[in-house]
């Protein structure tokens, strides 16, 4: 290959990853932007005790939680701003530093995703062990998939397909976001008279009235977000994506599970009973969707 070919390999993949991260800053961004002046667990009504009319009621009863909260979304949406201005430049596109700020948007994007939703310490821990679950499978399968298949370099993932995926996870990530810290129901905005075995202002209603639709809705939609991260973490390095096969095996469990977790979610938080009763072909739906959009 000419050193000319060389140079325009290098330029049609630079343009193509800067398309990639304008969308997904720009929709990191967005969220990121809402959330931080919609905070979860809403605001206080009036002026009360210590607190006055339109202070965060997070603020007032889990300071630790809110301050995670905050400095990790805003350093989202600080990266996400940042990586919008570098892909200006050619320069910084090709280089490491952007890649960086997308990893360290997407991590800051699961940090505020469980400062924001969780209610309790057993909750964030299981959220982060979650977390931490998901993205090393990915890894883990992508690099043994890497080492053990050498010769499948060739066989690339098209570019089309490659577009689609990355769609779906930022819609799914965004959407999942989204809801997980603005919950169906909305929250409490003031303490139960019933002390601890009431409510409290800036908790979930859901999880108030029907606790484990609350439970299987967080869940759910937890693990669709963090698969949806995943999915992003492989699709957006183009050293990962360029040697992943079609039908490489983390790229489908990650968008099947996407997709059964956003079923499930949407399913115990919109039924009007507390056992719904159409979730039963929601994982065989999204595995025969799934499996038909990689055969296409």
């Amino acid at each position: 290959m000419s050193r000319a070919d060389t140079t325009d390999t290098i330029d049609q993949a630079a343009k193509k990853v800067k398309s990639l991260v304008l969308l997904l800053a720009n929709l990191a961004a967005t969220i990121t932007y809402q959330a931080g002046l919609d905070t979860p667990g809403g605001f206080w009504p009036d002026d009360r005790d210590v607190h006055s009319a339109g202070d965060a009621i997070l603020l007032s009863k889990d300071p630790a939680r809110y301050k995670a909260f905050f400095y990790c979304n805003s350093t989202a949406f600080v990266a996400s701003v940042v990586a919008i201005v570098m892909v200006q430049k050619v320069k910084l596109v090709k280089s490491h530093t952007l890649l960086a700020v997308m990893v360290l948007d997407m991590f800051a994007l699961i940090g505020a995703y469980g400062a924001g939703s969780c209610r309790n310490h057993m909750t964030f821990v299981i959220v982060v062990a979650l977390a931490a679950a998901v993205l090393l499978y990915v890894v883990v399968q992508v690099l043994f998939f890497m080492l053990c298949s050498p010769g499948t370099s060739g066989t690339l993932l098209p570019e089309k397909k490659h577009k689609h995926l990355l769609l779906l996870a930022i819609l799914v990530a965004t959407i999942t976001y989204q809801v997980g810290l603005t919950p169906p129901g909305g929250f409490w905005i003031t303490d139960s008279k019933d002390g601890r075995f009431g409510h409290r202002a800036g908790y979930a209603v859901l999880h108030g009235s029907h606790p484990q639709r609350f439970d299987a809705f967080f869940y759910c939609n937890t693990a669709s977000f963090m698969a949806s991260i995943a999915l992003i973490l492989v699709l957006v390095n183009p050293n990962l994506h360029r040697r992943l096969a079609i039908r490489c095996f983390p790229l489908y469990a990650c968008q099947l599970a996407g997709l059964i977790g956003l079923m499930g979610a949407y399913a115990c938080s919109s039924s009007s009973s507390s056992t719904p009763t159409f979730t039963g072909g929601s994982p065989y739906g999204a595995s025969h969707s799934t499996r038909a959009s990689w055969q296409a």
